[in-house]
């Protein structure tokens, strides 16, 4: 056996040389002077006994069982997501969506009807009532004798008011008699959009309504009703502005375009897509919410701007929108019967 041994400090690394006398015994280190007990640095540390009663397990140490499996998080296992405790639900919605839908298609067919034919009677009557009154004019000639005679078959100008005015004046005459006896005509067509307008934006309220328990739902169904307000806002202000500057009108038409657009993805496309989502957490089936039909109507609508294909694309989508409401009102209809059936469950 050596008569010495190599020790180093715990703290500072300090190696020193000692007599294996002092082996076992509290000594001071001397450059740290951190006491401690006095070690063979090469000397191989003994084996700890091995823990039997904890293992560091998922399950906690011991067998696995059944119950140690099912007391403890799996590590391992994939997280799925929870479902959310929904909020109250209203029976009388399911009546409200189908009332609402059907009030936007009647009315604003009805308003689209009786405007294209307020418009195109005055048209079709100037012709047969004197059509050789157009020959032998220029053009300039022509649009002139069509604002005049459209004056008088749509109000009560009469042209022989205007004689003693210069042409320009004339004209504005006559284009105020026309917009004020075409607007008469159409007092019913506008109340026929107002109240479409209005069943449209109570429909939508009733559908965001039905996800608002989904804390991932981050609009509310009057941030919804208001936001088709601001494309209107913005409008009204460039009409404001363009005495000032005609390019301001441009301009503030373009922004309220865009913002239209970003409305309508948030109003049907997210719609759906929470929609979806909720299906998923609640475990409902069907009907199924129409999320890739709700984003192909908002990109027909951005689409039907590209000159050509423009009508035929506001065409697809216009038989898109039919789809994809009554797909909305279906699956808003699926939320609320889980709803009051999950309720139904729970008294009883």
């Amino acid at each position: 056996m050596a008569d010495t041994f190599e020790y180093k400090c715990s703290q500072c690394g300090e190696l020193l040389t000692l007599p294996t006398s002092l082996l076992g015994q509290q000594g001071k280190c001397p450059s740290c002077h951190h006491v401690e007990i006095l070690k063979d640095a090469g000397a191989l540390p003994l084996p700890q006994p091995v823990a039997t009663t904890a293992l560091n397990t998922p399950f906690g140490g011991g067998p696995v069982t059944a119950e140690s499996v099912n007391a403890t998080t799996n590590p391992y296992a994939v997280p799925q997501q929870r479902a959310f405790q929904f909020g109250s639900v209203n029976p009388d919605h399911r009546g409200r969506l189908g009332k609402n839908l059907w009030g936007v298609i009647i009315s604003f067919s009805i308003a689209t009807i009786w405007l294209i034919y307020i418009i195109a009677v005055p048209f079709i009557t100037v012709f047969p009532n004197n059509p050789e009154r157009f020959e032998n004019m220029s053009e300039q000639e022509i649009e002139i004798e069509m604002l005049f005679s459209l004056a008088e078959e749509t109000s009560d100008f009469d042209r022989s008011e205007v004689e003693n005015l210069d042409l320009e004046d004339a004209q504005n005459t006559a284009g105020l008699a026309f917009l004020k006896g075409m607007g008469t005509k159409a007092i019913a067509c506008l109340i026929l959009w107002l109240i479409g307008t209005i069943c449209y934006l109570v429909f939508f309220h009733t559908l965001w309504a039905q996800i608002q328990d989904d804390p991932s739902v981050k609009f509310s169904p009057g941030a919804i009703v208001g936001f088709h307000f601001i494309p209107v806002g913005i409008g009204v202000a460039g009409i404001m502005l363009e005495p000032i500057n005609p390019l301001l009108f441009d301009g503030f038409s373009f922004v309220a375009l865009i913002a239209w657009w970003v409305i309508l993805f948030i109003t049907y496309w997210k719609l759906a897509d929470h929609m979806g989502k909720y299906y998923q957490r609640q475990g409902i089936s069907n009907p199924q919410p129409p999320t890739g039909l709700a984003l192909t109507f908002c990109i027909l609508q951005i689409a039907a701007i590209v000159p050509l294909l423009g009508g035929l694309l506001s065409l697809v989508g216009f038989v898109l929108w039919f789809i994809v409401v009554f797909q909305l009102k279906a699956s808003a209809i699926g939320i609320i019967n889980h709803k009051m059936q999950t309720e139904h469950i729970g008294q009883i």
